[in-house]
């Protein structure tokens, strides 16, 4: 099931259904990729339908008429596989590390530098937010000018590669933000980070 929903945003699809001169509305709730619950209600008032289980769904007929039932992954398949093939990559998020005081990534985020260049490569259309942040060490001026030149590190680094992206937006964040909250001028590895998320 995972490889029908996994780039699944959301969790109900719906498709008008015409049948001579009478409209139909189909209803599907379809599993979370997380695993979380969903529910929907569909019509309105005591003739309301509870779809509150994955593959669940509710025919809605001209009239307001409405039948629930149960559908397997192939009925979705065979009626929402193109809508659902059609919708972009979910997004993903990097973290890559830093020492104090540089713009050099660690050796120990070598690999998921390696892996975040990879996933822009494949995607055909990119969006990449590039977030820079510092531990405590340092003043609040210096650990937001650091920041923001981690930032734009990786951002030169994705664009000397090559990738194409369509839009590439680098900030830094100094200390505002502590992954791990420390006294002021504690050195903190994780807190000299870079988050990266590509959509």
């Amino acid at each position: 099931m995972k490889s029908l929903f996994g780039n699944s945003v959301a969790c109900i699809v719906t498709l008008l259904l015409v049948a001579c001169s009478t409209t139909k509305t189909l209803v599907v709730l379809l599993p979370e990729e997380s695993g979380a619950a969903g529910a929907v209600t569909v019509g309105e008032g005591a003739t309301a339908a509870v779809l509150d289980a994955p593959l669940t769904a509710a025919t809605v007929d001209a009239r307001g008429n409405i039948d629930k039932a149960a559908v397997t992954p192939e009925e979705v398949q065979r009626t929402f596989g193109e809508a659902l093939a059609a919708q972009p990559p979910k997004s993903l998020s990097f973290t890559l590390y830093f020492d104090t005081g540089s713009t050099q990534v660690t050796p120990d985020s070598q690999p998921i530098l390696e892996d975040l260049f990879a996933e822009v490569a494949k995607r055909d259309a990119v969006e990449v937010q590039v977030t820079g942040h510092t531990d405590r060490v340092g003043t609040d001026a210096s650990n937001d000018r650091l920041s923001l030149e981690r930032a734009q590190a990786v951002r030169d680094m994705m664009v000397q590669r090559g990738l194409k992206t369509s839009f590439i937006r680098a900030v830094g964040r100094g200390e505002r933000e502590p992954l791990i909250p420390t006294p002021d001028e504690q050195p903190e590895p994780r807190n000299r980070r870079v988050e990266v998320i590509i959509r």
